[in-house]
């Protein structure tokens, strides 16, 4: 306090003029040093005061870009708004109308692959006429002729074993797919079903849990030949295996191809006796494609190395 009033004293011109020499020094430099003090004080405000400005330059500047924009976005929401919303919309609507159609579409293909292949079933099981049957012997018979082998008959006999339902739809097909023109007749055999019981071979359509009886080595998931009896599983006959359906395969081909392999087993041929020779090519008849493909395509016919009788 007592240098408060020191400083005030020094400062009143009144005071001054009663102060004696000593004390009018000492006022001196305290007014000069007031006068410093105030000197620094303006120009510290004057720095600060132009600080301020600059900032709030600085903050108008942003608020007015920042309502532009937002003008900007609004009049896109609102003018063009409607028209970013309605692209929105749109583009939402054309994402699920292309993941609808493309959804129809694989249903749609899916749907037409299961009714080719219900197609190729039925062809395959359909009644044949005695006109059907010497329509596909001959030309068996004709193939069975240019293979340059020789042409050998057999005569089969067909049965079931077990609850596999109806003998005629498998008999139609078997003699299909035995006389086809692709298969056995290019080795020169052909096959007729035996009307008087006297038979090369049965031809046995079994019930899986049946398998056994004909043999321990006859498993209830695939198909066999034991001796005189080529025995194909009704679980493989009416599904397949998956595994041969992932590969491209489908239901009609696998019974082409369970039928050509285990009667080639009758012909002379076993198992694998060649197996697949590369990465995308065809797998031989006589491997056994139910287990494994090793890479090849599944096919149900014999390849031009396996077109040999024993």
């Amino acid at each position: 306090m007592k240098r408060i009033r020191r400083i005030v004293r020094a400062l009143d011109p009144r005071a001054y003029a009663k102060m004696s020499r000593r004390e009018r020094l000492e006022a001196l430099r305290i007014r000069r040093v007031t006068a410093m003090v105030l000197v620094l004080f303006l120009v510290v405000a004057m720095m600060t005061s132009c600080s301020v400005h600059a900032m709030s330059v600085r903050m108008l500047s942003r608020t007015q870009t920042t309502a532009q924009a937002g003008k900007s976005t609004a009049g896109t929401k609102g003018d063009g708004g409607k028209s970013s919303g309605k692209a929105h919309r749109a583009t939402a609507e054309r994402q699920t109308s292309g993941k609808q159609s493309a959804e129809k579409q694989s249903s749609e293909g899916k749907t037409q692959e299961e009714s080719a292949v219900d197609k190729a079933l039925r062809a395959q099981s359909a009644v044949l006429s005695d006109e059907d049957r010497n329509r596909i012997l001959d030309q068996a018979q004709k193939v069975a002729q240019n293979s340059g082998n020789p042409v050998v008959h057999y005569h089969y006999c067909v049965a079931t074993k077990g609850d596999v339902g109806s003998v005629d739809d498998f008999a139609n097909a078997a003699f299909r797919i035995l006389n086809d023109e692709h298969g056995w007749p290019r080795a020169g055999a052909v096959f007729e079903r035996s009307t008087d019981g006297n038979c090369d071979f049965d031809l046995v359509l079994s019930q899986a849990s049946q398998m056994p009886s004909f043999s321990p080595s006859c498993s209830v998931e695939y198909s066999c030949r034991v001796d005189q009896n080529v025995i194909i599983n009704d679980d493989r006959w009416k599904g397949s295996v998956q595994s041969w359906l992932d590969a491209g395969g489908n239901l009609a081909r696998y019974r082409v191809m369970v039928i050509n392999h285990e009667v080639g087993h009758r012909l002379g041929h076993i198992d694998n006796e060649t197996t697949c020779a590369g990465e995308g090519q065809l797998a031989p008849l006589m491997q056994e494609q139910s287990m494994h493909l090793d890479g090849c395509k599944v096919n149900e016919y014999p390849l031009d190395s396996e077109l040999w009788i024993d």
